[in-house]
């Protein structure tokens, strides 16, 4: 083969199909950077949020995908194309992409983005509109306490779908990459928007131990704690049983161990019996939000973030997906598991801290 005839990209082989490991058996005239890439560890250099999308092409061969490896500052994208052998290997070529890839993948999401908006318009936002529309034309024909009890449900219904649009115009922004980042101690963050969405309720907050000093949008972070306190002190409501009992049965929901006692309280005087137990503290790889409410059914975690997926009668189905895309426009990850005590866990990973770990003094303004 002469110079000219040479492939732009690297010839590589993949055992097995194996996503974490890559040989490169030519290096062509290629303009990717891969010399400090692990053959066994290939994974370990994918940007964390494209990991998935490269397993879920590598299991249904041929394989045609753009990614981000990241082996400098600056996370480069290529694109992987291969097929699979007969002894179950994937072979093919790594070849450059610029920017038209994230381009593309950006028109993607926003067709993605559009399709989610069609579905609540089409269905979830015509229900309570025909809830609204019935229950104005009785009210014309009725008078007095009746007439007034047909009006207070078309309010009803109007605040459903006020609630229906403002959580789809908030899934469609965060679906966005964060662009501005600043150092956020992430207590100051927990203890905002506990005061927005937890303080006003029967529900107890417990700050365990430290947390640390992240670069994130905080306005964006901020929505994502309020969307997951919401989300405890909803399912505890409908559990319909206090979670107080559950929580005695550890005072680390971290499992640390150190000396660091739990129980830093917004707001100061907590109930006596609260409704539901919410815990913010430090993961291996970031932070979780657990509490020890009735959780979430193994066979559903993987569901919880998709779009209208709800168990709550006056839920949208949004919020979850809200924090999920808040996570990946950090480039974040986000999972849902079971508590210490039985409850929900929400595990944010792939946070790096920026600073030294805040002392918990923190007082919100």
């Amino acid at each position: 083969m002469t110079p000219t005839e040479r492939r732009p990209g690297i010839a590589y082989r993949r055992p097995d199909g194996d996503p974490s490991r890559l040989v490169i058996e030519a290096d062509g005239a290629a303009r990717i950077d891969v010399e400090e890439c692990p053959e066994s560890g290939w994974l370990d250099v994918v940007a964390d949020a494209d990991r998935d999308r490269l397993r879920d092409a590598l299991d249904e061969p041929p394989v045609d995908v753009a990614y981000r490896v990241v082996v400098t500052e600056e996370p480069q994208w290529v694109r992987e194309r291969g097929r699979e052998t007969g002894d179950g290997a994937v072979v093919g070529y790594l070849l450059p992409a610029d920017e038209r890839v994230e381009r593309r993948r950006e028109l993607e999401r926003q067709r993605e983005r559009l399709s989610e908006f069609a579905s609540v318009v089409s269905h979830d936002l015509r229900n309570p509109l025909s809830v609204a529309v019935g229950n104005l034309r009785l009210a014309r024909e009725l008078d007095g306490a009746a007439a007034t009890e047909r009006l207070d449900r078309v309010e009803d219904a109007l605040d459903r779908m006020d609630d229906l649009i403002a959580d789809v115009l908030a899934l469609a922004r965060n679906g966005q990459a964060v662009k501005e980042t600043e150092p956020t101690d992430l207590r100051m963050v927990v203890d905002r928007a506990w005061q927005t969405a937890g303080e006003a309720t029967a529900a107890e907050l417990v700050v365990d131990g430290p947390l640390p000093t992240v670069a994130c949008d905080s306005g964006r972070v901020r929505q994502a704690f309020e969307n997951l306190f919401r989300n405890a002190v909803e399912h505890a409501a409908t559990d319909g049983e206090s979670g107080s009992a559950g929580a005695e049965a550890t005072d680390d929901e971290s499992g640390r161990g150190d000396d660091i006692a739990p129980g830093t309280f917004r707001p100061d005087e907590s109930p006596d019996d609260p409704a539901v137990r919410v815990f913010v503290g430090r993961g291996d790889d970031g932070f979780y939000v657990a509490d020890d409410g009735p959780g979430i059914d193994p066979e559903l975690r993987d569901e919880v973030f998709e779009p209208g997926r709800t168990t709550a009668a006056d839920g949208t189905g949004f919020g979850l997906a809200i924090v999920e895309r808040i996570a990946e426009a950090h480039d974040w990850t986000v999972s849902a598991t079971e508590s210490r005590v039985g409850g929900a866990r929400f595990e944010f990973t792939g946070v790096e801290p920026v600073g030294p770990v805040a002392d918990g003094d923190t007082d919100p303004s």
